[in-house]
């Protein structure tokens, strides 16, 4: 009975055993593939916060582009504004010289063809060198006949006052043309900034929505990576409570399975040294005796002995 308790045992451990190894091996396979799952989130979270940051300071520096644009179209409109009243009025005064001075020509030319200085007389009568007059004449003969062709080139009153429109209306088609210029430029440079602020708004417009996407996958990331880790610290648990049952005690299976295979063949030595006493003894002794002794029932008590202490 005490070999067939003890094999009974060892059969128990073993299943055990086996159990205890299945469920480690599991628990352990599972913990490793946990922790390599908690790692890939943490690299995923790490890059989706990193790209997060750079589309921040890239819109960021987007918004300060735009600001900076809208700024430079405030100043060159203020600049344009000031140019083209200064040439408004740069235009109006050329003009409105030109105007005196064609008014005031007209003037002249109507006084000395009345008094008959522009007539061709008076152009016949020119010299080539200048009237001498003596500084009191005694008395005039004739009337005023003018001492110079108020039509003569640059000396000439009406000659001068020309020359002096003709100025005016240069200086007038020169700062049309400038404003022109001025115009244009001005556009140009519009038309450029509205396409740069465009151009910036619609890159803007793309970051943000890939910016909305990085976010809802880092937060879906942080999720699964804290159901991953509840899972982690349950499988950490198991391993913890499989401790006692598997793992913890004063000796290992292999000792005890050692000390218990030894006992079973201490005990079938014993027993098979019992039996073969028995045997010659009932060899040798009488018939009535042998017949006794084949009856005799307790002879195989000898072999309930005390459980080895280890088991």
């Amino acid at each position: 009975k005490m070999i067939f308790r003890l094999m009974a045992e060892q059969k128990d451990e073993d299943n055990h055993k086996n159990w205890c190894d299945l469920e480690l091996s599991k628990t352990n396979i599972s913990k490793v593939k946990k922790e390599k799952k908690t790692e890939e989130h943490d690299a995923e979270i790490s890059a989706l916060q990193a790209k997060l940051e750079k589309l921040g300071y890239e819109l960021q520096g987007g918004r300060d582009m735009v600001a900076q644009l809208t700024t430079m179209k405030g100043q060159a409109t203020e600049i344009r504004a000031a140019s083209k009243k200064e040439n408004e009025a740069a235009i109006k005064d050329a003009q409105d010289a030109e105007a005196a001075l064609a008014q005031a020509v007209a003037v002249l030319q109507d006084f000395y063809k009345k008094s008959g200085m522009m007539g061709e007389s008076l152009l016949q009568q020119q010299q080539t060198s200048p009237v001498s007059l003596p500084e009191s004449p005694a008395m005039w003969t004739a009337g005023y006949a003018g001492v110079t062709d108020p039509n003569s080139e640059g000396t000439g009153i009406i000659s001068v006052l020309q020359a002096t429109s003709s100025q005016f209306a240069t200086m007038e088609a020169d700062t049309r043309s400038q404003e022109s210029v001025d115009q244009k430029n001005y556009k140009e440079q519009m038309k450029a900034i509205d396409i740069e602020m465009a151009r910036i708004e619609k890159e803007s417009s793309i970051k943000v929505q890939e910016e909305s996407r990085a976010s809802d996958k880092l937060k879906a990331a942080k999720a699964a990576r804290k159901a991953v880790q509840g899972e982690l610290e349950a499988v950490n648990q198991y391993l913890k409570d499989l401790a006692p049952a598997c793992i913890n005690g004063n000796s290992n299976y292999e000792e005890r399975h050692a000390a218990r295979a030894a006992e079973i063949d201490a005990l079938k030595m014993a027993q098979g040294i019992l039996a073969k006493a028995f045997e010659d003894q009932a060899a040798s002794a009488p018939a009535p005796a042998a017949s006794l002794l084949a009856k005799a029932p307790q002879a195989p008590r000898f072999l309930d002995v005390k459980r080895h202490a280890s088991a």
